[in-house]
């Protein structure tokens, strides 16, 4: 039975690929860092303790692994946590492939990101060969995402057969720590987001990624990128579903740009308070303006048999999971 080790298992995207793994016969590990089991619960997993951050602490973990889906990464677009948010991405990433390489590790599995590409110009097509972030100015998680790229495109030319994918916004269900996107639909839902600006992005469900990727370990060329992606929807249209579902209305109408800018003081305060990342800063609001349009996802599903489900039914999947856990309520 092959061993796959899952960095990042508490997570979104990890709790889903151990949910999709065991359907698949594997035997999985998951690295142990927050002590958070929430996400496999009732599932037969291995936990090794590690940090990816730490090279030393990876010699265990990585022994007999055969598939390694890295999914690790600090989410976070608050520039005071820049150097973390490098630390995670781009010193752990390294230190994931290297531990790789020297277990002879059979297939790798790089989650990136579609910020790891330059956005503009976000009306034409966004292909796997658009320019990645080189900016040191950029943002610090974009620029990250990017410099993280590259290193797995370095071990892949050194031995490591190694595929990376770039999902867009990710959204679906079996999230137990929801993070700042998820985060954000929760609140729309139990009425906290009255008003939404007219923006969109592109959302892939979490399961259709987990799908992918698991299709990369037989079927991904190594030193590849596939951006896998779904479809481009508003936020507005987003409410108008969780709306029909919980039948009520959960947002009342359009909110202007400038208006967004005025809540970057008051974030800033509330955070000093609880000491935790902010949610609006200039580069969460650049990036929710910015979506790119089109992201024809051809690649992976020429590939990987990438076939992303109707949204529609991400949301009501979504909405049905935080309503069970009681985190949205009617």
């Amino acid at each position: 039975m092959s061993i796959a080790l899952i960095t990042g298992g508490s997570g979104h995207v990890g709790s889903n690929l151990v949910r999709k793994l065991t359907e698949k016969g594997y035997k999985i590990r998951t690295i142990d860092f927050d002590g958070d089991h929430r996400a496999f619960e009732g599932f037969d997993v291995e936990l090794v303790k590690g940090d990816i951050t730490d090279y030393a602490s990876l010699q265990e973990v990585f022994k007999d692994v055969d598939v390694v889906f890295h999914t690790a990464a600090m989410i976070n677009l608050d520039r005071r946590y820049s150097g973390l948010i490098r630390r995670v991405n781009v010193d752990g990433t390294k230190n994931v492939c290297e531990a790789s390489i020297k277990a002879g590790v059979d297939k790798f599995i790089h989650f990136s990101s579609v910020d790891a590409f330059y956005r503009f110009p976000i009306d034409e097509p966004l292909y796997e060969d658009r320019k990645l972030i080189d900016d040191p100015k950029a943002m610090p998680y974009d620029l990250s995402k990017a410099d993280g790229h590259k290193i797995v495109l370095e071990y892949a030319q050194n031995g490591l057969d190694a595929s990376i994918i770039h999902p867009t916004s990710i959204v679906g269900p079996n999230d137990f720590k929801p993070g700042i996107p998820m985060q954000a639909l929760v609140d729309m839902a139990n009425g906290k987001r009255k008003l939404m600006p007219n923006w969109g992005y592109n959302f892939i469900d979490v399961r259709d990624l987990c799908d992918a990727a698991i299709s990369a370990v037989d079927n991904g060329k190594s030193g590849q990128n596939y951006l896998v992606g779904g479809e481009y929807n508003l936020y507005l249209y987003i409410a108008e579903l969780i709306g029909k579902q919980l039948e009520k209305k959960v947002v009342f109408g359009t909110l202007p740009d400038f208006v967004t800018y005025l809540g970057i003081p008051f974030e800033y305060a509330k955070s000093l308070v609880t000491k935790q990342p902010r949610v609006i800063t200039l580069d969460s609001i650049h990036t929710a303006q910015t979506g790119n349009k089109v992201i024809p996802s051809k690649l992976a599903k020429e590939e990987l048999n990438h076939n992303p489900r109707p949204f529609e039914e991400t949301i009501f999947d979504t909405i049905d999971f935080f309503q069970k856990r009681g985190l949205i309520t009617k």
